[in-house]
């Protein structure tokens, strides 16, 4: 378990808690399993549960075209990021927050090992220790406004280009 929980205490989500608060989280978390290719969570499909990478590689693969807009073909998906236990990485953490469609399809590049957390444990336990439940909202908040700060400056850089683009024509 100790091994568990200096693996989180690296894991930006959890950063700030204490080792007994870890050791909280590890109590409501649960292993799986995924086999190479499988696919973890579907973007559109529902999800309560996040994961955090223990062993092996996985990439998130987002739909370039909007529903109702165009049929899904070869070629309108995009590998936006690879994400492995050597970064610490958590996925699916919007769960958390909401109950929301997936935003993102996750597969397993390698055989994986995760730690799965179920929404509803997680409120349970963070209205049973109010400063974990606050320090992981917290360091959630600052994970969600990176990821957004860098969508708002790819969004940028798309409508730039998308605008020289149409000067030329």
């Amino acid at each position: 378990m100790e091994k568990s929980v200096g693996l989180l205490k690296e894991t930006a989500l959890f950063q700030g808690l204490s080792e007994d608060q870890i050791r909280k989280i590890l109590s409501i978390s649960r292993t799986v399993n995924f086999k190479k290719n499988d696919v973890v969570m579907e973007e559109g499909r529902m999800g309560d549960t996040m994961y955090i990478i223990l062993e092996g590689e996985v990439q998130v693969i987002k739909t370039l075209t909007m529903k109702g807009v165009e049929e899904d073909r070869d070629g309108k998906n995009k590998v936006f990021t690879r994400l492995s236990a050597a970064q610490h990485a958590v996925f699916g953490e919007i769960a958390l927050l909401e109950d929301s469609e997936r935003t993102a399809t996750v597969q397993a590049l390698t055989d994986c090992v995760f730690y799965e957390i179920k929404k509803d444990d997680f409120l349970r336990l963070a209205d049973s220790d109010y400063e974990l439940g606050y320090r992981v909202l917290l360091n959630l908040a600052r994970i969600v406004s990176s990821r957004l700060r860098k969508v708002n400056e790819d969004t940028v850089k798309l409508t730039t280009v998308l605008s020289l683009l149409l000067k030329e024509n």
